[in-house]
């Protein structure tokens, strides 16, 4: 499967041809872990849109501007100076070598990211049965990390109405000055200044002694839970760190980020500042709530996996396992990931899926942003659709992909495919993949029920279905077959939402509940739901 997919092979003409489906090109990150041509530098781009020069027939040379190419994308003529460096179709470029830090940088030796930073709660709602559960997770993820990738490096804090951190080394609890926990940029400060006394360690060789500190955590008093996530975020950047998997029971009631009464910085703008602060030092946070009968307000928690390309799960103690083993053996194949679709001029991006929702209004338009942490089920959508009627016999489309690796190596995974116009739809249906475009349409529709418009998900829905019923009649007689699974898979995805809205009704929107975090979470999963899980079966069968 290539990483870079189109709705079709063929692009239609003008807004008239296919005007009722949209044309969607996806983008599977999986792929970058596809082996492809490697090269060492940096491509030649454009200096207007910053289109990648592909081959060198496109190089021209005259004694009055010298070496030089007119962008294949928007025209501009770009002189050539310096060695030639082309991108071809599917190219990875390393344009910076892994940064060598050291414990004088860090307070740790740097792993290339592959780390694991576990916020605990620890307040009263968890004792018993769920502290329990938690305990058994980690212990039982250490033990999978020591065996499987005992490079990681493994950080701890623990919070009630206290927060500490833990100098791993040392067991030394550090605790955050309960002063600090009514204001953001207080609790920056104090962790700072606690830095020095903070360790994390290698989990390889200190399983032992994690599991003995894993083992001695103790319930206590209410959740400080804004507070130690604004300190993980401090360890996150000054450690390296990129994986942050906060675990809690419970609303957060104590200090900034409070989930109750009234806060001059309201919870919802908190953590989502806190998300696009995360998203910025690439590192990705997990939420995993631990169902006990009272809401946790995982709409709004839930902020913080959107923006950075985390996960959330709502779980029942029983449930733990694998969820916390999902996430401590999930690879991530990218941090401080940035994404540029550069197309020709006629076209442009009508809609994204597959990333945040501030994530997607910069990629309408500025057609480039960043989008946080990729994993090999992450995928990207961009709905495209031509603003005048294009007259050339084939566009080109490239994607550029900048990303952090596992070692810490700066790359740029470029991919260009190269579209047949065409004015007919018949064309266009002859080679249709229905798929692609059911999927970005189920994310949408995710995204729409994750802020409270389930309704307009399913209308979203509807809509898609139907235009694809009225172009199956037409269509050749593999497409049908393409367009019913499609049709199929979305009929679920609507009977879900539906079912949400059920459960919804019985219970009061003002106040949080369980049967809220539970839809919301599916939500959010929704809005991430990538082709191979949506058409899972389908794969199988394959």
């Amino acid at each position: 499967m290539p990483m870079l997919r189109t709705s079709s092979e063929s692009f239609p003409a003008s807004k008239d041809v296919l005007s009722d489906i949209p044309y969607v090109l996806r983008v599977e990150f999986g792929h970058l872990t596809h082996e492809t041509t490697k090269i060492v530098g940096k491509p030649i781009a454009c200096h207007k849109c910053n289109g990648f020069l592909l081959s060198v027939d496109q190089i021209l040379e005259n004694p009055k501007v010298g070496k030089h190419f007119y962008c294949p994308f928007c025209g501009t003529l770009n002189v050539i100076e310096g060695e030639v460096v082309v991108a071809g179709d599917d190219t990875d470029f390393v344009v910076e070598p892994p940064q060598i830090m050291t414990e004088s940088d860090t307070g740790v030796v740097s792993a290339g990211g592959k780390s694991f930073l576990a916020l605990i709660d620890v307040s009263g709602s968890m004792s018993g049965a769920n502290l329990a559960a938690v305990k058994r997770s980690l212990n039982t993820s250490i033990d999978s990390l020591a065996s499987n990738a005992p490079e990681t490096m493994f950080g701890l804090i623990e919070f009630e109405s206290s927060v500490l951190a833990r100098n791993l080394e040392t067991g030394e609890s550090v605790q955050l000055p309960q002063a600090s926990f009514a204001s953001l940029d207080a609790i920056i400060e104090s962790t700072k200044n606690l830095l020095d006394k903070i360790r994390l360690v290698n989990v390889g060789e200190n399983a032992k002694k994690l599991k003995g500190h894993i083992q001695a955590l103790r319930d206590k008093g209410g959740t400080a839970l804004g507070p130690a996530v604004a300190m993980a975020y401090i360890i996150a950047k000054h450690r390296n760190v990129g994986r942050v998997v906060l675990l809690t029971d419970g609303l957060a009631n104590e200090g900034i980020g409070a989930l109750e009464g009234y806060q001059v910085t309201p919870a919802n703008k908190y953590y989502q500042d806190l998300g696009k602060m995360f998203l910025d030092i690439g590192a990705a946070v997990d939420v995993v709530g631990i169902a006990s009968g009272a809401g946790m307000e995982l709409k709004t928690l839930g902020f913080l996996p959107e923006a950075t390309g985390g996960q959330m799960y709502y779980v029942t103690p029983n449930e733990l396992d694998r969820s916390i083993s999902e996430l401590a053996g999930a690879t991530m194949l990218g941090r401080d990931v940035e994404v540029r679709l550069v197309t020709p001029p006629g076209i442009s991006i009508k809609d994204v899926s597959g990333v945040s929702r501030a994530v997607v209004d910069t990629l309408k338009e500025k057609s480039e942003s960043k989008i946080g942490v990729v994993g090999k089920n992450h995928e990207l959508y961009f709905e495209v659709e031509p603003n005048t009627k294009i007259k050339e016999p084939e566009v080109p489309i490239q994607v550029q992909v900048t990303y952090t690796d596992g070692e810490g190596a700066r790359r740029v995974r470029a991919l260009t495919a190269k579209l047949k116009v065409s004015k007919k739809e018949s064309e266009i249906m002859a080679t249709l993949d229905p798929t692609v475009g059911a999927t970005f349409v189920t994310q949408k529709a995710g995204e729409e029920s994750f802020s409270g418009q389930r309704e307009k998900g399913r209308e979203r829905i509807a809509s898609f279905r139907s235009a694809m019923k009225r172009k199956a009649g037409a269509a050749p007689k593999s497409v049908q077959v393409m367009l019913q699974k499609a049709d199929d898979a979305l009929n679920t995805e609507d009977k879900e939402i539906q079912r949400q809205e059920e459960m919804l009704k019985a219970y009061p929107a003002a106040a949080p509940s369980g049967v809220a975090d539970e839809a919301f979470t599916e939500n959010l999963a929704q809005m991430k739901r990538s082709s191979k899980a949506l058409f899972k079966k389908d794969e199988d069968e394959k």
